[in-house]
């Protein structure tokens, strides 16, 4: 544990030396929160409820959004290609600590800052715009939340760590991690709710492990899911991040393989 421990703090003065990325990251998440913000409110500002929201749980899910963004969706393991590409892979593999240990420490790492950033944040906004906010009405509620936005860390993180392995295939991932980035984020309800959707679209999506990263956690802040929707969610959430684990187990050793082959 203490060598994952001292990974950890060294990935967080590594994220702090490169200011320029990670303050650019930062104006990023204020302009898409304040985009989505201003959207909504105008949107709302001559009728009591959008689609099924009212004004006070849809700029609640802006905010709460925005803090997910910075902490489930935030990730390193983008870089593994890269890793791969220059074969420093294989000194990390000599290392005593596991290769997926190794880049969960740092994504870890990389979402506390985030967090601690993103909240300050937000919290300004919202005393600044006097925005609304909506609190559970029980305590229940706020833990099955914390256990259902784990989950989607858990879940996001096995995704990207996946399309990282699939640079034993091809060093060339920017193009199609970008692509898969846009249509997460458009799935996981990190720019809307899914069920302002018609019903066909939401029935595809919720097919899908995506929105189980950023929407359905809301909807359980919010309490908007039925007892039998809310384990429905949970379930699908784990069904996931088991059938994940079991495709990234084989996708490494199968990415072993070609990478030994090649003589890396």
């Amino acid at each position: 544990m203490r060598k994952y421990l001292t990974l950890f703090g060294l990935s967080w003065q590594k994220q702090l030396e490169v200011r320029s990325d990670f303050l650019f990251e930062r104006a990023r998440s204020m302009a898409v929160l304040v985009s989505i913000y201003f959207l909504w409110s105008t949107l709302l500002e001559k009728q009591s409820d959008l689609m099924g929201y009212n004004r006070v749980e849809l700029l609640t899910y802006v905010l709460i959004m925005t803090l997910l963004r910075a902490w489930v969706l935030g990730c390193v393991s983008d870089r593994i290609p890269s890793e791969i590409a220059t074969g420093k892979l294989s000194e990390l593999l000599l290392r005593p600590i596991s290769h997926m240990g190794y880049w969960a420490t740092q994504d870890a790492a990389m979402k506390s800052l985030n967090i601690v950033f993103a909240i300050p944040e937000v919290l300004v906004f919202s005393l600044l715009m006097s925005a609304p906010f909506y609190l559970p009405h029980h305590a229940l509620t706020t833990i099955l939340f914390g256990l259902s936005v784990f989950g989607g860390m858990v879940l996001y993180f096995q995704m990207s760590y996946m399309l990282g392995v699939m640079g034993f295939w091809g060093s060339q991932s920017w193009g199609p991690r970008f692509c898969f980035e846009v249509i997460l984020e458009f799935c996981a309800g990190a720019y809307f709710p899914i069920d302002i959707l018609p019903a066909a679209v939401q029935k595809i999506i919720s097919a899908l492990p995506f929105p189980y990263l950023v929407y359905y956690p809301l909807s359980i802040y919010l309490e908007r899911l039925s007892p039998a929707a809310l384990l429905s969610s949970f379930l699908h959430q784990a069904g996931w991040i088991a059938l994940l684990a079991f495709l990234l187990n084989n996708f490494w050793k199968l990415g072993l393989r070609r990478y030994a082959a090649e003589g890396g």
